[in-house]
């Protein structure tokens, strides 16, 4: 869960079908120097400089427009990108990636097919993860093979299916899947819509100058118009036939459920409080605790509501439970009738019902997000009682207009709610959402705030680094607490872009990314060097307000594992403090092998493991 200019899980995955799977990972090398200029070494997104853009028209005409309205912007932001990769010794492979996928979309957005595979072999040799290593940029370089051989898309189709059926299954699946759904979904009206809703309202506050971020999404989402809707069926029957001959493989290696264990009812253990500090918890599904909980709303005030309310929505909450469902079943290739229904409904809107339906499905998102991920808190635990820390985070597809002081409000608000975890005694507090100043400069760029693009950088952080020490001081002033963060579903580094929580080092703070049930590293999932251990985060089941159970991935259903394991351990021996706590995770740990065969990054925790180091028998 995250605070930013586009918040809700729609807008992202629009967005993301825009560009499609052809940039999905399509991360490269820096060029090469030049000899007598030494580069500036780059460890923060803050140490980039920021440039605005002057549009000749809005975002969403510019994406009806012909590809030559775009062409001499795209000739201003490549010589920048390039200019940026000579001067600079950027140490984060996501913010390559970036680079790389924009340059790769200004090559094509000229019609040079020829340059794009050169830029897909370098993402290919950076790839960390095993499945990216297989599949980054093989649509991509497809695709130019097909524009520059005049091919058409029955030959495409035929060379994506020798492609990804030549690829081992194992690797490969989750990536072919989540990128079958992503492209069955493309629907240019909804990426029309979002440019109506969201880009052009960000163009017409800035007078019509733009950040380099937002030209890149749009020139990506106008090149992807102009090449996957004529190839759009022969790449999903392509990936279903791939998926259909593997239909009989065997599953994935279950190393993650041996490693669980569930507290019996009669054993000799004690209450443990745990915080779920999100979204909103339906307490009528768990043991709420004495004191049940605290909320504040979008600016940082006192609210009363624990469970977020829907409002208007509450009548549509079936079709939207089912909307949310199918788009789940939908990334996971499985063809559901909430999945068939998500497709259906995809495919009708029009782009003048885009920003209510992504509001829709942002509201839902929230709605379900702190419920299900204090079900997994807990589960296996009938000695874990339930305090919500509800965040009423705005489901509106427009940001906030930012302030000082509303910064403050919110620093205050973290500052109360670490005092409410202390008074309830919490003793495990879950944190699955994260942001970073990239958040607070989205939201002063969209309002035409703060000045120049570099002048609205300092002012970004500045804003964010008022929030960032607030919650810093609060969580270091209740050491008795372990607080559990989830890492973010960016594949970024955390410490890079100054997640706050997942960013923060700090003795009772632990920060998870996640893998799936084989303990592979999730795609989607964020990693550096506060990025610590890693737990299941794909496809996990729990309940969702009013009892019903889906399955929902990503970090923030990580995180919540590495909680439970804290919450037995504390329930079984009370005694243990958070220091120890979060030392016997670390411990029982599990380092493994990467892509290459060698140790990685990956830390899976053992919950059997760290119980038996406390002495616990189980």
């Amino acid at each position: 869960m995250s605070r930013s200019l586009l918040p809700t899980v729609l807008t992202s995955a629009l967005l993301a079908a825009a560009q499609g799977p052809a940039h999905a990972a399509a991360d490269a090398a820096p060029e090469a120097k030049p000899a007598q200029a030494a580069r500036q070494v780059v460890t923060r997104a803050d140490q980039l400089p920021r440039r605005n853009y002057q549009l000749p028209a809005l975002p969403s005409e510019l994406f009806a427009a012909p590809l030559e309205a775009l062409r001499p912007l795209g000739a201003q932001l490549e010589a920048d990108i390039r200019a940026d990769l000579q001067a600079f010794d950027i140490q984060d492979a996501a913010t390559l990636r970036d680079s790389y996928s924009a340059l790769a979309a200004l090559a094509q957005l000229r019609g040079d097919w020829a340059a794009v595979p050169a830029l897909t072999a370098k993402a290919r040799a950076l790839q960390e993860k095993a499945g990216g290593k297989l599949t980054s940029g093989v649509l991509t370089d497809l695709l130019a093979e097909q524009q520059a051989e005049h091919r058409d898309a029955a030959w495409l189709g035929a060379e994506a299916r020798r492609r990804y059926g030549a690829m081992p299954w194992a690797d490969v699946q989750d990536n072919l899947k989540s990128s079958k759904g992503g492209l069955e979904t493309y629907n240019a009206e909804l990426v029309l819509g979002v440019m109506k809703a969201q880009l052009d309202a960000a163009a017409s506050n800035g007078n019509m100058h733009v950040p380099n971020s937002l030209l890149t999404m749009l020139i990506s989402a106008r090149v992807q118009k102009e090449l996957l809707p004529p190839n759009k069926s022969a790449i999903v029957a392509a990936l279903q036939s791939v998926i259909d001959a593997n239909s009989q493989a065997a599953a994935k290696a279950d190393i993650w459920t041996p490693r669980t264990f569930a507290i019996p009812a009669d054993a000799k253990a004690t209450p443990v409080v745990v915080a779920v500090w999100d979204s909103g918890v339906d307490l009528a599904l768990f043991k709420p605790a004495a004191g049940r909980g605290l909320a504040f709303d979008e600016q940082g005030q006192p609210a009363k509501d624990l469970l977020r309310p829907l409002g208007e929505a509450e009548g549509r909450w079936p079709q939207l439970r089912s909307l949310i469902k199918g788009a789940m079943d939908q990334r996971a290739a499985l063809d559901t009738s909430d999945s068939q229904r998500f497709r259906s409904t995809m495919a009708g809107l029009k782009a003048d019902q885009v920003k209510g339906f992504s509001e829709d499905m942002g509201l839902t998102g929230l709605y379900v997000h702190g419920t299900h991920v204090a079900g997994i808190a807990v589960d296996g635990n009938p000695f874990a009682q339930v305090y919500a820390g509800t965040m009423l985070w705005s489901a509106k597809t427009e940001p906030a207009e930012p302030s000082e002081a509303r910064a403050q409000a919110m620093a205050a608000a973290y500052k109360a709610m670490v005092e409410g975890f202390k008074t309830a005694k919490v003793r495990v507090v879950n944190m699955s959402w994260r942001y970073g100043p990239s958040a607070y400069e989205g939201a002063l760029a969209f309002h035409n705030l703060g000045g120049t693009p570099e002048q609205r950088k300092q002012e970004a952080l500045r804003l964010f680094k008022i929030e960032r020490d607030a919650l810093k001081a609060a969580i270091a002033g209740a050491p008795d607490i372990l607080f559990v963060a989830g890492a973010g579903n960016e594949d970024n580094s955390a410490d890079f872009e100054e997640y706050i929580p997942a960013g923060l080092e700090l003795p009772n703070l632990i920060t998870a990314g996640a893998v799936d049930q084989a303990g592979q590293e999730a795609s989607f999932s964020t990693f550096g060097k506060t990025v610590v251990v890693h737990a299941n985060g794909f496809e996990v089941d729990s309940v969702v307000p009013g009892g019903v159970r889906m399955k929902l991935s990503g970090t923030s259903m990580a995180s919540p594992q590495v909680a439970n394991l804290a919450a037995k351990l504390i329930a079984l021996k009370p005694t243990l403090t958070a220091a120890q706590v979060k030392a016997l995770i670390l411990q029982g740990a599990e380092r493994q092998n990467g892509a290459d065969g060698k140790p990685g990054r990956v830390n899976l925790i053992n919950p059997r493991k760290s119980a038996a180091l406390a002495g616990i028998r189980l």
